[in-house]
């Protein structure tokens, strides 16, 4: 009889183990989960699963406090069953035959783990036994703690809330592990009926079902007398909490970063974070309302390259493009790229902070710069044109340098966005002319003032990494770097900032101002020696403004963002890198033996020998040092060493300080010997009738004016303003206002003439 029992049931037995692997084989959850953004183990930002779920997905063990509470509520016995519970499924179909319909599930936790997996299908014997299946399936696959894992990881609690961690955080504002044991036992009596009883409703039944638990607790010994007496007084959560949005961007991009990745735990600062976007949406709304500015951008950059603070864009009611992440999109730079040709050229050998540029108007094949102040200095020190960004200086200084090799330098800083060929930018490339983004803009910075500090270079980065930070080789030294932030700490501040030298708690900061053409980007950047910080003022559709300026929008920014950091201590000068040269005081290149004055100044070691001053001549004065003169013109003459620009630099220079440079003229009776120069026209108090002509306009007048051949090329001045440089045949188309006027005709050895007319 036995024999037979076992012969027929065994395929039976056979064909349920088949199901059951079956089944251990096919079991799927629920895989679309929720993005979140986490900052130290807090949500700052999060997106809904795609079926519209907050379905958070769960990292570690249920914490005890919960796990407790679940198998206390639900399945007192879950640690001890196969997954069914005999006695509880006996009493549940003895119940269930006695009322003529089901009213007792005598389901296992297991077995609620299987009924969520099957969606909740309609209560039936058959879907019973398939979940009773099921619920063996999982026991066999998985770990007690990986069931009950699943479970409060996939369980309703309310409303499109699903698994503990969402439920957590929506309810209380908090990671599951720090609920208290009152909160613990609300969660655990959610998923009991979540349709009927969330935080807003039901409020009677649920408080009924969370004190009946919490008396569970204490007669079970889990909590003492006074735990349960102080958590049956806590009130229940009365409504749903929105999640925090201070980072919408950043979880954007952790998206695109790793799309397989549903948690995101990013290395900003939550309270700076807060306090960021608050200050930063504050200026945008007051440009916006003023001054038709509608998006800003800020970062905020700690020396080792993690993120501080990250606002890709700023919001607005209306459509205004905030959806854009300005850190991450493609702008011009402005100015914001000087330093680093200061760098390479202070590293080549080029210059030093105190060599002289040429300040003058220049052309170079149709190219055209102007200084935004559209004045002109003749003359001016490296670190003075640095610190007063001014163009002119810039562009001639790479042509200098050369394109190709700054191109190759913003290459090597990480610069990616440089996808054209050098020539194609060309000379405009270091006033704006190309693209940057925020975020690499604020890498180079950074590893700037890392490389001062003789750091290496690395990329910046907001997710906690993995593994080490890979660094990488940056084009300029470390005393390079440290001298051309020493030169940025004297950019003049925004007029919110007088007076910051005389308060103590005021810190140091090397920054940069950058003003893209059209004004269509306001850049602000600064460095310490523990922060990075970048600020973007603009309109995302790349709309202009008037006033929309580096120094004006963005910079009173950067220095309340700086105020939000802790203090730093300024960055300590290298003890090596550095050799000393013999340099000119007055031009900063490398003294002659005519410089009357010079000093050992500190130049980056190893870097190609520095130009020679060429500024300075020996030349031969009257004994009283009005006129020039030479040997045998006069019966005494002197030899003196003079600083001496070209009647071009001079002209500008004597404009805008009222010094000149310039050579003193011949005196009368030694003109013969160094060619004769004689205005002919217009003749010297001339009063001169400028004819129209039959379209009434006036014709020009035409100076002229005789040299010897000695003389090569001359520079014609109207009214002490530089007009034109005439060579060979010297005859000028003179437009000029009605009234009286003086012309000045210099020579490139000196020679002068000058008379005025009318």
């Amino acid at each position: 009889m036995l024999r037979k029992l076992i012969t027929y049931s065994l395929p039976v037995w056979i064909a349920l183990s088949a199901y059951l692997v079956y089944l251990i084989a096919n079991i799927e959850f629920e895989d679309r989960f929720a993005y979140v953004l986490y900052a130290e183990d807090q949500i700052i930002n999060a997106q809904v699963s795609e079926d519209e779920q907050w379905r958070i997905l769960c990292e570690g063990e249920v914490p005890e406090q919960l796990a407790t509470c679940l198998t206390l509520f639900e399945d007192q016995y879950f640690h001890y069953h196969p997954g069914i519970n005999p006695v509880s499924i006996y009493h549940a179909i003895k119940a269930n035959l006695k009322a003529g319909k089901i009213v007792r599930g005598g389901s296992t936790l297991t077995m609620q783990l299987a009924r969520i997996h099957e969606h909740n299908q309609p209560r039936t014997y058959l879907q019973k036994i398939k979940e009773i299946a099921l619920a063996l399936a999982f026991e066999l696959r998985y770990s007690k703690a990986e069931i009950l894992s699943l479970y409060a990881q996939h369980a309703p609690y309310g409303g499109n809330t699903v698994g503990y961690c969402g439920a957590a955080q929506r309810y209380y504002q908090k990671p599951a592990s720090l609920l208290s044991w009152s909160e613990a036992a609300t969660l655990a009596v959610l998923p009991n009926a979540p349709s009927q009883i969330y935080p807003g409703k039901g409020q009677a039944i649920l408080i009924n079902k969370r004190n009946f638990l919490l008396q569970k607790l204490f007669k079970e010994a889990y909590i003492d007398s006074m735990t349960y007496r102080l958590a049956i007084l806590e009130d229940l959560p009365q409504q749903t909490m929105t999640f925090p949005s201070l980072s919408a961007h950043l979880l954007q991009e952790s998206k695109q970063h790793d799309e397989k990745a549903f948690n995101y735990h990013s290395t900003l600062d939550v309270s700076l974070q807060s306090r960021v976007k608050d200050k930063v949406q504050g200026y945008r709304n007051r440009y916006a309302q003023h001054h038709g500015i509608d998006n800003l951008a800020a970062i905020i950059v700690r020396n080792d390259g993690s993120m501080a603070a990250y606002v890709g864009n700023t919001s607005c009611e209306s459509d205004c493009g905030s959806e854009v992440d300005i850190l991450r999109s493609r702008r011009s730079p402005g100015s914001t790229l000087k330093p680093m040709l200061y760098s390479g050229a202070l590293q080549s050998g080029m210059i030093t902070s105190k060599s002289l540029l040429q300040d003058i108007p220049v052309f170079y094949n149709g190219y055209s710069p102007s200084n935004f102040d559209k004045q002109y200095r003749g003359v001016i020190t490296a670190e003075s044109a640095l610190t007063q960004s001014l163009n002119i200086p810039a562009v001639d200084l790479l042509r200098g340098y050369g394109i190709a090799p700054f191109y190759h330098d913003l290459q090597q800083v990480s610069i990616t966005t440089l996808d054209q060929y050098p020539d194609h930018y060309g000379l405009a490339m270091i006033l704006g002319g190309c693209e940057v983004m925020g975020v690499e803009l604020a890498q180079v910075y950074n590893n700037l003032s890392r490389v001062a500090q003789g750091q290496s270079a690395l990329p910046i980065h907001y997710l906690n990494p993995n593994n080490p930070v890979v660094t990488f080789d940056f084009p300029y030294q470390q005393a390079t770097a440290y001298t051309v932030l020493e030169m940025l700490k004297g950019v003049n501040r925004p007029s919110s900032q007088d007076g910051w030298r005389y308060f103590d708690s005021k810190q140091e900061i090397s920054w940069k101002t950058g003003t893209s053409y059209g004004f269509r980007d306001a850049w602000s950047v600064g460095v310490t020696k523990d922060y990075t910080v970048l600020v973007w003022v603009g309109n995302a559709d790349g709309e202009g403004k008037p006033g929309l300026t580096g120094i004006e929008k963005a910079a009173p920014i950067l220095f309340e963002l700086f105020d939000l950091l802790p203090y730093s201590s300024s960055i300590e000068e290298p003890n090596s890198g550095f050799e000393y040269k013999q340099v000119c005081k007055e031009s900063g290149y490398l003294a002659t033996a005519v410089c009357p004055h010079s000093h050992r100044v500190r130049v980056v070691e190893g870097s190609q020998p520095l130009p020679r001053c060429t500024y300075h001549q020996i030349v031969t004065l009257d004994s009283a040092k009005q006129f020039r003169a030479f040997q045998g013109c006069l019966p005494e003459v002197i030899q003196k060493s003079a600083f001496v620009l070209d009647p071009i630099p001079d002209s500008y220079h004597k404009r805008f300080s009222g010094v000149s440079y310039r050579l003193p003229p011949y005196h009368p009776n030694c003109i013969s010997g160094q060619g004769d120069l004689q205005i002919v026209y217009p003749s010297k108090g001339a009063e001169i009738l400028i004819p129209v002509d039959i379209d009434q306009q006036r014709e020009a007048l035409i100076g002229k004016v005789i040299a010897s051949q000695e003389i090569d090329s001359l520079y014609w001045f109207i009214d002490h303003e530089l007009l034109a440089v005439t060579a060979d045949e010297h005859r000028l188309a003179l437009d000029l206002a009605v009234g009286k006027h003086e012309l000045t005709v210099v020579s490139s050895t000196g020679l002068e003439s000058s008379h005025g007319f009318t």
